[in-house]
């Protein structure tokens, strides 16, 4: 029986196919005419070719040559498909049921393009003609026998492909080298393609739900596809998707594992050239997905659809965001119950922190990024020192609470043996408070306290970004120890090779108005802090992006705000200052510093600062009454060399005008007076303003000052200084001169004094040149003589010179004079003592 049927099978075939060769051989063009019609009936589309010939030996076959298939509007659009030649077998079997069976159809240098309009509509959509056109007569003589076109199975070889997707807002190009597709005509298609996207390889493989989707249909599509990027090594990246959709046309109901590695993130952008993608390194993983909105109103498809059930991912390096980068980064939940667990190495501005942290069960952090965090979401995070993991001393810290977009509350409790900070660091510290985030975007921050040897402050605050930023707060400091701070004043140890006339610290009028130019001109505005360093010398960027919501020139410009700052005790310079406050005051484009307030040493502080922004040009006023401020800080702030440390007691009325640095400094007017006692001036910086001879004789290193004193008045931008005084050990200094603010040129007439012995020398000296290059050469006298006083006594100047810096206000007194040891001041003057 077998034999039997196998043989009349045969027979049947045999049959068919002379029957369906009679049929060829009595008018070609029935089969091409058939295959047209058969197209556009199944399609709407039209299919035309330059040339069409069928074989029949050794097996049915047609090819044609310069094929076209049109794109939705028919002619006048460029085709959808075009392709040099095409070539295919004809199944005979199908033929039976007037079915058109193409197998091993190749396309050979061709194109297919594919678009998307912003509305949906796609010309791989195909739709069927209707019965009316279907039935309607044909013109040709031959019998209108229905016949339908099926693809078996295809390859192409050198052919391009394009998209251009507005609705999801893809497109591209790609150049398939070699493809084959097979058993398209069954439930699951089997592909591999082989291509390149520009000079990247990629790889395609896989089955695929049926083909009948391109023809109206929506059926489950069952996918299990498998990828590979870039050129085949170690490294070469591989991504591989099993799972299935339940409505591909819309795609909705989609569900699977996706497994992958990357050596980088960015190597996608191959393919993707505008995916603009972070610089993470080293990311892979496994990840269970679903469609968290299978029926709801969202057609695209985004992150918000994106449900989670597990997942194990892991990445090698991530880029920093507000200068706190992330590496070695783990997050796993087995199930929708496990807890979403992830672990990082942070690097910033502290020491590296090894995080450790849980944020609720992967349904729960599933629902809240579905709902854009409507539902909030615990979590609880610790951080520990990397480099101190396992023991009990090192920064450490605990935050837990709830975050979400109605209210967020965390909590913090941390603390650390050395807490670097800059250049400085605090010791034994703790520090606890809470945060809270309401609807409106108001963030409290609750007593959050801050103790350690250096310093302990409380501060409370609110602040709220809205259509008009509001800052509110109060600092409070139980005890300030500033002496112990004192490296916060000094530059950084890595913009040391900067010159000296670059400011180390930000300046805030030009950072301000160049991104106010930016902003009014249509460009992306930005502002840039300087940089600052951490105890490992790095430099950390403090740029604030522009894009963030509450900028620096947007909050001076238009925010409001009240911030008041007090102290119990203050030591500074080895004297305690107690009654210290101070409150900074910010009301749409005006900043004040007021109400400074303080006594100690012998001396009431106050002072009143007020910067304008709301005038044009911006105005800036300052009323010193006295102020005390650290030397290293003023001349950072200056961007002048280094040449004193400790306090100097300021006082003075000065004002001006201007939206630039150059334009404050060239409108400044008013007098300003400094003194200084204590402290120490360093002779390195100091002595090319001396002249060579006094410069050979100053020790190394630096001198203790007895006292110092400038006073100047400021007016059409040069500062005139009436009063120029100092006593440092064996050198000290009187004169007078200018100073330009602009150009900073100088024309100082100085006259050192360098005691040895019980004696002393000393010549004028005329420095010229600028801050950064000044040029000292010895000074004549109106008779055009060069003098040079050796021996005389030499009278106490340190009162008159702080009483006219200090314009008559009480102050510190000048320590005595230390009794000379003449043969010490010989030796050190010889250099033969240090």
């Amino acid at each position: 029986m077998r034999r039997l049927a196998a043989v009349l099978i045969v027979l049947l075939v045999l049959a068919t196919g002379l029957a369906v060769s009679a049929d060829f051989l009595i008018d070609r063009s029935n089969l091409k005419s058939d295959v047209i019609a058969a197209v556009k009936r199944q399609t709407g589309r039209d299919l035309t070719m330059a040339r069409f010939s069928v074989g029949f030996l050794p097996w049915p076959s047609v090819s044609a040559h310069e094929v076209a298939f049109s794109d939705i509007g028919g002619e006048s659009n460029t085709p959808m498909l075009q392709a040099r030649d095409i070539r295919a077998s004809i199944a005979l079997v199908p033929l039976l049921w007037r079915e058109i069976r193409l197998e091993n159809l190749t396309l050979q240098r061709g194109a297919v393009m594919l678009h998307r309009d912003e509305a949906g509509q796609a010309n791989w959509d195909f739709h069927a003609q209707s019965e009316e056109k279907a039935t309607a007569p044909a013109k040709s003589s031959h019998p209108a026998a229905r016949w339908s076109l099926r693809i078996g199975s295809a390859k192409l070889d050198r052919m391009a492909f394009s998209l251009d997707d507005r609705f999801a807002h893809h497109g591209g190009s790609v150049s398939i080298d070699h493809a084959e597709f097979d058993g398209l005509a069954s439930s699951a298609p089997y592909l591999d393609i082989h291509g390149t996207r520009g000079e990247t390889p990629f790889r395609v493989n896989g089955h695929i739900g049926p083909l009948s989707l391109f023809q109206g249909a929506n059926p489950p599509w069952a996918l299990s596809l498998g990828a590979t990027l870039g050129k085949e090594g170690k490294q070469q990246d591989w991504l591989n998707f099993d799972g299935q959709v339940s409505d591909m046309r819309h795609m909705r109901g989609f569900s699977g594992v996706l497994r992958g590695e990357m050596a980088s993130l960015k190597d996608v952008e191959a393919l993707f050239p505008n995916a603009n993608l972070p610089a993470v390194t080293g990311f892979g993983g496994e990840i269970g997905i679903f469609d968290a909105d299978p029926q709801g109103d969202n057609r695209k498809l985004d992150l918000s659809r994106l449900g989670v059930n597990h997942l194990h991912l892991h990445l090698d390096s991530a880029p920093s965001w507000h200068g706190v980068s992330a590496s070695a980064l783990h997050a796993d939940a087995e199930t929708l119950s496990s807890a979403l667990t992830v672990t990082a190495r942070l690097q910033g501005a502290m020491p590296a922190l090894a995080m450790q942290g849980v944020f609720g069960t992967l349904a729960q952090a599933g629902t809240s990024w579905q709902t854009a965090f409507e539902t909030p979401l615990a979590v609880s995070v610790d951080l520990r020192e990397a480099a101190r993991l396992g023991k009990a001393e090192g920064l450490h810290g605990h935050l837990s609470g709830m975050i979400g977009a109605a209210q967020s509350t965390l909590s913090l409790d941390g603390g650390a043996d050395t807490l670097p900070l800059r250049q400085s660091a605090l010791h034994e510290v703790t520090l606890k408070g809470g945060f809270e985030r309401d609807g409106s975007g108001k963030i409290l921050v609750k007593a959050l306290t801050l103790n350690s040897h250096e310093a302990a402050a409380v501060l409370d605050a609110t602040a709220q970004n809205a259509a008009q930023p509001e800052i509110e707060g109060k600092l409070h400091f139980q005890h300030l120890d500033l002496d112990a701070l004192a490296a916060l004043w000094a530059k950084p140890k890595a913009t040391q090779t900067i010159a000296p006339l670059q400011p180390i610290l930000p300046n805030p009028v030009s950072a301000l108005t160049v991104q106010k130019q930016a902003s009014s001109s249509g460009g992306n505005a930005s502002q840039t802090g300087g940089p600052s360093d951490n105890s490992t010398g790095q430099v950390i960027d403090t740029t604030i992006p522009a894009n963030s919501g509450l900028s620096w020139s947007r909050l001076v410009s238009e925010g409001r705000g009240i911030l008041d700052v007090s102290a119990e005790t203050v030591r500074f310079n080895a004297a305690d200052y107690t009654g210290i406050s101070a409150q900074a005051r910010l009301d749409a484009g005006r900043l004040t510093l007021d109400s400074v307030n303080g006594s100690g040493n012998g001396m009431t502080l106050s002072g009143r600062a007020v910067y304008d922004m709301s005038v044009k040009p911006a105005s800036l006023t300052l009323s010193l009454t006295p102020l005390l401020f650290p030397a290293t800080l003023a001349q950072n702030l200056l961007a002048m060399p280094n040449f004193f440390k400790g306090p100097l007691m300021l006082v003075g009325q000065l004002e001006a005008h201007g939206d630039t640095r150059e334009a404050l400094m060239a409108s400044l007017s008013g007098h300003l007076g400094l003194s200084m006692v204590g402290g120490a001036i360093a002779t390195g910086p100091l002595g090319p303003y001396l002249g060579d001879s006094a410069r050979a004789l100053l020790p190394r290193g630096d001198l203790s000052v007895r006292c110092l004193g400038l006073h100047a008045s400021f007016a059409d931008g040069r500062a005139q200084f009436d009063t120029l005084g100092m006593e440092a050990g064996a050198l000290s200094l009187s004169g007078h001169g200018s100073y330009g603010l602009v150009n900073q040129t100088l024309d100082l007439h100085l006259l050192p004094r360098i005691g040895i012995a019980g004696t002393g020398a000393s010549t004028p000296v005329l420095v010229t040149g600028t801050l950064e290059a000044p040029r000292a050469q010895q000074e004549a006298n109106s008779g055009g003589r060069f003098e040079v006083t050796i021996g005389g006594s030499e009278p106490d100047a340190c009162p008159s010179v702080l009483e006219a810096a200090r314009e008559n206000l009480a102050g510190e007194a000048a320590p005595e004079r230390k009794k000379h040891n003449k043969a010490a001041e010989l030796l050190h003057g010889l250099g033969l003592l240090h």
